[in-house]
């Protein structure tokens, strides 16, 4: 296999493939195997007053966002504190979607913590160290999206499903609300949002948040296929300094796109693992998701696609180039189809199952 670089990791990576979730759903739907999923919103009792706010807007936007029209499966979500939680039955963590609302202090925080994210204070200033990101100061809201932990901990013996949880946290409390109007307006599953802050200690990943009110914009299409357009995430610097090392240019900006159709995180148990992870929230699952890419201009672009499609091994045909992703880690076939286009200064690179 050749090199690829983390920003072209899309190419290759792990993706729930047309061919493998056709054979899942001839197996059954294993979630009527398990207790009925539901969805908790998850916030300290004595949050700070935006914090709470926060909460309250998005268990109220349960049938507006398809995010959570998903996640809430036309039920309205309980919302809960973090400290009950934190102290409740594993299987009361692990058998629901959870939406977590709090600063990185909070209880059940703590206990998810975020891989990608470190509450970090200098010479008194709070902040975030943020992967891919950097040392960042200020109102910071950070969203970090993946599958529920507390599913796959020791307390439980199979999954028979996949569960998901969002992390809406920050710097301040001015920062969680900052996350959570991003995740309610934009659809942003990952990423980092502020409008006052400043650069602490320099890194080589350093990649500025995004200022409030900045989204995708029509750029990912709302459907693609029979799979919905869910949420999407930030790319973080080390894929622009991928593509940058693949291409020799470095896009003006980078967008992924999760998609989703019911049966997607319906797979039991360690068989389907990989697939539902690829298939989830998290940032670096790649699975059903549009990679979307522009650059300084339509020429530029072009040469780019090149580039891309040569490394990724994919042929022309037509406006378009397709092929083949890598395996699913240590599956021996390809995990399914890659697609690659180009629309003026941008490229849109897919990985979803059977779109059009």
């Amino acid at each position: 296999m050749n090199r690829l670089t983390v920003s072209l990791a899309v190419v290759l990576s792990v993706v729930l493939a047309t061919g493998l979730f056709a054979a899942r759903k001839a197996e059954g739907d294993s979630a009527a195997n398990g207790p009925e999923r539901g969805l908790k919103i998850v916030v300290a009792s004595d949050a700070a007053p935006a914090v709470r706010e926060a909460a309250q807007e998005i268990a109220a936007a349960a049938n507006t966002s398809p995010l959570l029209q998903v996640l809430s499966n036309g039920k309205q979500p309980q919302t809960v504190s973090s400290e009950e939680l934190a102290k409740a039955r594993p299987e009361d963590r692990a058998f629901t979607h959870l939406i977590l609302v709090g600063l990185p202090d909070d209880p059940i925080i703590q206990q998810t913590w975020l891989r990608d994210a470190r509450a970090i204070t200098v010479d008194g200033a709070t902040g975030l160290y943020v992967f891919g990101f950097g040392n960042l100061l200020g109102d910071l809201g950070y969203i970090e999206s993946d599958r529920n932990p507390f599913l796959h901990g020791a307390a439980i013996r199979q999954a028979p499903y996949e569960t998901e949880f969002v992390t809406i946290s920050g710097s301040t409390p001015a920062g969680v609300k900052l996350a959570a109007d991003a995740f309610l307006k934009q659809g942003l599953i990952n990423g980092v949002v502020s409008s006052d802050w400043k650069r602490g200690q320099t890194t080589l990943l350093d990649r500025d948040p995004l200022p409030p009110g900045t989204g995708a914009g029509d750029v990912l299409p709302a459907q693609v296929g029979n799979w919905k357009l869910i949420g999407i995430t930030q790319a973080s610097e080390d894929e622009y300094r991928g593509v940058l090392a693949d291409t020799g240019v470095e896009p003006q900006v980078i967008w992924r796109g999760k998609y989703y159709s019911p049966g997607a995180w319906d797979g039991a148990g360690q068989a389907h693992a990989l697939q539902d992870f690829s298939a989830g929230l998290h940032r670096r699952a790649y699975g059903n998701s549009v990679w979307a890419a522009q650059f300084a201009s339509e020429s530029v672009a072009s040469d780019a696609a090149a580039k891309i499609a040569a490394a990724a091994h994919l042929k022309k045909q037509g406006s378009e180039w397709t092929g083949k992703q890598g395996p699913l880690s240590s599956e021996k076939d390809s995990a399914g189809p890659l697609k690659l286009q180009q629309h003026g200064a941008w490229l849109l690179m897919s990985t979803v199952p059977g779109g059009e």
